[in-house]
């Protein structure tokens, strides 16, 4: 392609910024000739462009190449769409997304990105277009039936996934309202520094846990451009990378659950809300949500929407309307902080691209070449006047002005440590004061809102035991490797003991039997881990955290992670509970020796071979959370989806896994081939240079 045409893209892309207002439709474009996907054997695009609009034009194609149909399908649901194209059971999510004005506000977001971003947008936009007009016939008429894809859909889609499900979403709403525990989504991520490193050299642990479907499916690829170097693993329909890590940075993520998504309990009167004093009115909009039969008939639905001054009215509480007011929706630019951090060439480049507080939350982990490591946790917490994190995740008061923020916590002020004299940090989804062990950081110097007052997370002790059982010596990849891969029960630890004890000293013959193979189990997740069933059927039993069986003995304390919790409150009800289960895997599987890849098992398209790993709240770092057993058999149906160890070794290396495949594609092998290593406990080789992806290619296409 002559250089003419390449600034003809560059003035097409800047043109389609202007344009979107008006059409709403991105303005069609070629990448600059020679950019070049290279698929390797396990479906993995490694992506060469001479500049970044043809970058992200292939990133678009290729996603679409992997995922077309989930991606569109995701896409009509940000629209607010999905019951009109897809049918009824998308009908709750669409009222979800209309109530919260996404479309119109992605709409607003698509006309406030840099000069510089906000073109490469339109170019992945472009790329998922050019795909599409050259596949139809490897669409459904659903899928069709959403394009063309407008650059408004990327932003609706971010918005939807990360503003509207991680930090609030109709389940944590209605938690909420009930005064319920909440779930959180679950990962792990370590950093080392090199005071701490065999090698010498900075190394990282990205794990991420989601479910292993839907709008959490992770992509993973390689960009390379000029400026670009990098690697990692996003969200389906996401132009840019959440997991990554170049030849100069890197940086993985978990949730963390700042309190940012505020309810208000409005004061109605004459038809609007009392405010300060004062009466006033809603603003009032009416929707109308198309609704596809089972038969394809068409019906409508009318969907008022009332908004106050705090937010749209979501929900009713004894006559009240709740209003809620979600953090970072004025922040239009996440993707392009996504994108400066990964042209960072080191720690203050990259904390300036921190600095933007475009991303609204996720503990952050990170390390790079220079021999530096960090943890942030990063938030957009809005400065609230008064009160502490439960205060907030209540329903305050909505007729005081006050109460309503429109500043957020400034990134200095955020709870973050850079290159500890531990030599690692750390999270798991705890509070950021357990980052590091002994801790750093001190909770009662930050603002209250940051962090839910929930405990340390079993598999936090787990990797604090692993980490801080270095102290002395240092840790290889190969240490880092195996505590990744390690499926050890960190509940198991804390706990058989004691219930083996119990068991033989007031059980019955039946919890003595129990007792016998939970002893010589090794408390290990693996295939043929013998206790494993047993154990996770009477943490079942004891409701996790044992709250069934009268909780423990000696509570939690952060403070002391790899000493407590301790016992239980009462053992004779944990020797009941041990007794009931035995007694129902024997009358079902005829034994309690059961191998645990017996009974979980990992499925996905024409595969279904053993299981391993245990679920979040047992404390296993392989975590596999699994779905209710049926016929003796259940499934692993999330939790470890993409990982990888990395070491800023020269050259670098790096391994990972994307647990079940690349591809949602139907038929592809790319669907499930990953999940025979994630059975077998294996990792693959990251490939990064192009004679190695040349080694391992499966397919090439050249623009």
């Amino acid at each position: 392609m002559s250089t003419r045409r390449s600034g003809s893209l560059v003035a097409l892309c800047l043109l389609g910024v202007s344009l979107i207002a008006a059409t709403a439709r991105p303005v069609a474009a070629a990448p600059r000739k020679g950019t070049e996907i290279l698929w390797d054997k396990w479906g993995i695009p490694h992506i060469s462009a001479a500049d970044h609009p043809s970058l992200f034009y292939a990133y678009g194609y290729a996603q679409m190449e992997a995922h077309a149909e989930l991606l569109l399908r995701l896409y009509a649901q940000a629209r607010g769409r999905g019951a009109e194209i897809y049918g009824e059971q998308y009908l709750e999510a669409d009222r979800w997304v209309r109530t919260n004005g996404i479309p119109m506000r992605a709409k607003a977001w698509a006309q406030e990105q840099s000069p510089e971003f906000g073109p490469l947008i339109v170019a992945f936009v472009a790329g998922l277009n050019g795909w599409a007009g050259e596949h139809q016939k490897d669409l459904s008429p659903a899928a069709k039936a959403v394009l063309p894809v407008a650059v408004e859909d990327v932003y609706a889609h971010c918005l939807r996934v990360i503003h509207y499900d991680w930090i609030v979403n109709p389940q944590k709403l209605a938690s909420r309202l009930a005064r319920a525990a909440q779930d959180v989504h679950g990962s792990n991520e370590w950093a080392i520094g090199p005071s701490y490193s065999a090698s010498g050299k900075a190394m990282l642990l990205s794990n991420s846990h989601l479910e292993w479907g839907d709008m959490h499916t992770y992509f993973e690829v390689q960009l390379t451009a000029p400026g670009v170097t990098s690697y990692g693993a996003v969200w389906v329909g996401f132009p840019v990378l959440r997991q990554c890590f170049t030849e100069y940075v890197g940086w993985t993520q978990t949730t963390n659950n700042p309190s940012e998504s505020d309810l208000y309990r409005l004061v109605p009167r004459d038809g609007g809300y009392v405010l300060d004093g004062q009466l006033k009115p809603f603003t009032t909009s009416t929707e109308t949500i198309r609704i596809k039969g089972k038969d394809g008939a068409m019906r409508e639905e009318t969907l008022t929407v009332r908004q106050s001054i705090h937010g749209p009215v979501v929900a009713e509480q004894s006559g009240a309307p709740i209003a809620m007011r979600v953090a970072a929706i004025d922040r239009p630019r996440l993707f392009g902080q996504f994108w400066r951090m990964g042209l960072a060439r080191n720690l203050a480049e990259w904390q300036n691209a921190m600095r933007m507080q475009q991303l609204p939350l996720f503990n952050t982990a990170y390390a790079d070449r220079d021999g530096h490591i960090a943890y942030v946790y990063n938030a957009t917490l809005p400065v609230h006047p008064t009160g502490d994190y439960r205060f907030w995740q209540g329903v305050v008061p909505g007729d005081r002005s006050d109460l309503i923020s429109h500043t957020i916590v400034p990134y200095d002020e955020i709870p973050k440590v850079i290159d500890p004299p531990q030599g690692w940090v750390q999270n798991s989804n705890d509070m950021p004061w357990t980052s590091t062990y002994p801790m750093t950081l001190d909770s009662t110097k930050f603002a209250p809102g940051f962090a839910a007052p929930q405990g340390i997370t079993q598999r936090a002790q787990r990797g604090i035991r692993i980490l801080s059982g270095f102290t002395g010596k240092k840790m290889t990849f190969a240490d880092v490797k195996a505590g990744k891969l390690s499926t050890h029960v960190e509940t198991a630890d804390q706990f058989v003991d004691d219930l083996v004890a119990a068991a033989r000293g007031q059980g019955s013959e039946r919890a003595k039997r129990a007792a016998d193979v939970l002893a010589k189990w090794d408390r290990d997740a693996n295939n043929d881990s013998v206790g494993m069933l047993l154990f996770y059927k009477f943490m079942l039993e004891a409701r996790a955290d044992f709250g069934g069986i009268g909780g423990f003995k000696v509570p939690t304390d952060d403070r002391q992670p790899l000493t407590t919790p301790r016992g239980f409150a009462n053992p004779a009800r944990a020797v009941a509970a041990l007794d009931k289960v035995a007694g129902e895997m024997e009358a079902e599987y005829k034994t309690l020796a059961v191998p645990w890849g017996e009974a979980l098992r990992f499925r996905r398209g024409t595969l279904d071979v053993p299981g391993n790993g245990a679920p979040s709240a047992m404390g296993a770092i392989r975590t596999v959370n699994a779905s209710p057993f049926k016929d003796g058999k259940a499934q692993g149906i999330g939790g470890d989806t993409y990982f990888a160890v990395i070491e800023y070794s020269t050259p670098i290396h790096a391994e990972g896994l994307l647990s079940y495949g690349n591809w949602s594609k139907a038929g592809s092998p790319h669907v499930e081939d990953q999940m025979k290593l994630l059975s077998k406990k294996e990792m693959r080789p990251i490939w990064r240079d192009r004679k190695d992806v040349e080694a391992n290619l499966e397919a090439r296409k050249v623009f």
